[in-house]
């Protein structure tokens, strides 16, 4: 197994750690502010960020590297792109719906703080999750490769307990109203 592979897997597991952080927090009635200061989101963002970015330039080194298959459909390939094509467009719309402070968890559980609850997010609580797990999905179809294919549902395993966290503002905003 290739070792690119081995650290994308790690880096995974590390950028839904670190961007889960500040929901917990949260959470748990702490502001991440309380140890950081008033550049506390900042410094989550450039820390959440630089995760993303890492990860997502292993996975762009992991295909230049040679992959084992798990199909030769070109129907099946086909799917793939239109899933990763439409995965895309609904990840997009929903993080322009949503905002980028909001996309990234600042003071997502305070009173004062809006739930988005028109267009995706009337019938959907995470769009913007859903659509990023169908692009991976897509692209490990689309690639055929066995490695993305991993990486795409280690991300949807990861991710289930960050959605858990984002829905608990939702859920109470939709016992009180």
């Amino acid at each position: 197994m290739s070792r690119i592979f081995i650290l994308t897997i790690i880096f995974i597991f590390l950028t839904i750690f670190f961007e889960s952080i500040i929901f917990i927090l949260q959470l748990k009635g702490q502001r991440f502010s309380k140890w950081f200061g008033k550049s506390a989101f900042n410094l989550h963002m450039v820390l959440t960020g630089f995760f993303w970015v890492a990860t997502f330039c292993l996975i762009v080194i992991l295909q230049f590297k040679k992959h084992p298959l798990f199909h030769n459909s070109i129907l099946l390939r086909y799917t793939g792109l239109i899933l990763l094509i439409s995965g895309l467009i609904l990840a997009a719309w929903a993080f322009k719906l949503l905002g980028i402070r909001r996309s990234f968890g600042l003071n997502f559980f305070e009173e004062n703080v809006p739930v988005v609850k028109n267009s995706l997010y009337k019938n959907l609580k995470n769009p913007e999750d859903y659509g990023f797990w169908i692009a991976l999905f897509g692209f490990a179809i689309f690639t055929r490769s066995i490695y993305n294919l991993v990486i795409a549902v280690e991300f949807m395993i990861i991710m289930i307990p960050l959605i858990m966290l984002e829905i608990v503002p939702l859920k109470k905003y939709h016992t009180t109203s």
